[in-house]
C-alpha cells in the first residue's frame, strides 16, 4: 500500500487532483510488465489518498543483472514494451531508476513506484527542478522546461546505458537503438517508445521464416492497403492493438464476404490509422485478399504478428504527410 504526499504544501491540491486523474488510468491497465493497481482509497478533505498495488517478490533489475548478466536483451525488450504500454495510455513515470524496475525469480519484469501527482516543476521553481536527484545527466529537455515521453525515452536509456557500462556487458544486442535513445537533444532522439519497440522488432527479424503462402497473403493486402491512403495527417497515430486491428478488419470481411471487392476501402483504412486521411477514389481492396491477410494473422504466432504490421506501417511510413490546418481530408 502506498500514500501520495508532496513537501509542496501550496501545491498540494494540484498534486492531489494529478494523483486521483493517473490513479484512475492506472487501476484500469493491464500489462504484464506493469505492476497492477488493484484498488485505491481516496480522502478529499485530507487531499491524499492511498493505493493498493500488486506486490512484485524479486531484485531490482540491477541487482538481478548481476546474476543474470545473459538476460540482458530479454530485460531490455521487457521494459521497452511496458512503457510504451504506459505511453499509449498517457501516464508519464516521472522516477525512472533501478529501483523501480523490478524482475521476479521467473524472469518477469515489472515497472513500480510511478511518481504519483508529481511533476517536473519548471514554471514554480525551475532552478530546484535542475537540482532534484537526478540520478543520469539532464537531457537538453529540461532547458525548453519540458518532460514528456521522449524525456522518458532519454531516462530509460540512460538506465540500461548505465547497466552496460558498469557491468562490461557487451552482449547486448540493441547499441545503436540505446545509442539514438540518450542524445541529450531531443530533436536527434528516438521520439517514442512505440518508434524504440519498431527499431526492435524490425531487428530482431533474424531466424524467422515466412512461407510462400504467407508471404504472398501479406504483400497482396499489403498492395491494396497502401493503394488507399493518398495522404495522412502528420498528427496520425497508427492503431496499435493487433487484436484490436483482427477484430476491426473481421468486421469488414463479413460485411462484404460475398462480393469480390470491399465497397469501402475507407473501412479497411481505417482500422490501421487514427486520424485523418485522404484515400484515392481508384482504390481496391479485393475481399480474397482480406480474408487470405485476416488467416495469415489468426494463424502465426505473436512475434510474426509484430513483423506483418510492422511491415504494413513502413509502407505507411512511405505515404506523403500533411498539416491538419493545410487541408481537410474527403
Amino acid at each position: 500500500m502506498q500514500e501520495i504526499f508532496t513537501n509542496y504544501k501550496e501545491h498540494q491540491e494540484i498534486y492531489f487532483k494529478n494523483f486521483i486523474d493517473e490513479i484512475k488510468l492506472l487501476h484500469l491497465l493491464y500489462h504484464r510488465n506493469v505492476v497492477r493497481v488493484f484498488n485505491y482509497y481516496l480522502y478529499p478533505e485530507k487531499t491524499t489518498g492511498y493505493i493498493l498495488m500488486e506486490y512484485v517478490d524479486g531484485l531490482k533489475i540491477t541487482d538481478y543483472l548481476n546474476e543474470f548478466p545473459d538476460k540482458l536483451n530479454e530485460l531490455f525488450v521487457q521494459t521497452i514494451a511496458g512503457f510504451r504500454h504506459l505511453e499509449e495510455n498517457k501516464i508519464l513515470h516521472r522516477d525512472i531508476r533501478p529501483e523501480n524496475i523490478m524482475v521476479s525469480s521467473e524472469g518477469l519484469l515489472k515497472i513500480i513506484d510511478f511518481g504519483f501527482g508529481k511533476k517536473v516543476d519548471f514554471e514554480i521553481n525551475f532552478d530546484n527542478s535542475l537540482s532534484l536527484n537526478w540520478r543520469y545527466s539532464i537531457p537538453d529537455d529540461f532547458g525548453f522546461r519540458t518532460y514528456d515521453f521522449t524525456t522518458e525515452v532519454y531516462f530509460v536509456g540512460k538506465l540500461f546505458e548505465e547497466v552496460i557500462n558498469e557491468r562490461s556487458l557487451l552482449s547486448f544486442s540493441y547499441l545503436n537503438i540505446l545509442h539514438e535513445m540518450t542524445n541529450p537533444d531531443p530533436k536527434e532522439r528516438i521520439s517514442s517508445f512505440f518508434d524504440v519497440d519498431r527499431m526492435i522488432i524490425s531487428g530482431d527479424t533474424k531466424g524467422v521464416e515466412f512461407s510462400d503462402i504467407e508471404q504472398k497473403a501479406y504483400l497482396d493486402f499489403a498492395s491494396d492497403l497502401s493503394g488507399i491512403y493518398s495522404k495522412i495527417e502528420s498528427n496520425c497515430e497508427y492503431l496499435k492493438d493487433i487484436d484490436s486491428i483482427i477484430m476491426a478488419l473481421d468486421d469488414v470481411y463479413h460485411s462484404c464476404m460475398l462480393e469480390n471487392f470491399v465497397q469501402s476501402p475507407v473501412a479497411v483504412a481505417h482500422c490501421f490509422v487514427n486520424g485523418g486521411f485522404f484515400f484515392s477514389r481508384n482504390a481496391v481492396v479485393y475481399v480474397p485478399h482480406l480474408k487470405n491477410f485476416l488467416n495469415l494473422l489468426k494463424s502465426i504466432g505473436v512475434d510474426k504478428k509484430k513483423i506483418v504490421i510492422n511491415n504494413l506501417w513502413k509502407r505507411l511510413d512511405n505515404v506523403k504527410r500533411y498539416q491538419d490546418d493545410d487541408d481537410l481530408p474527403f
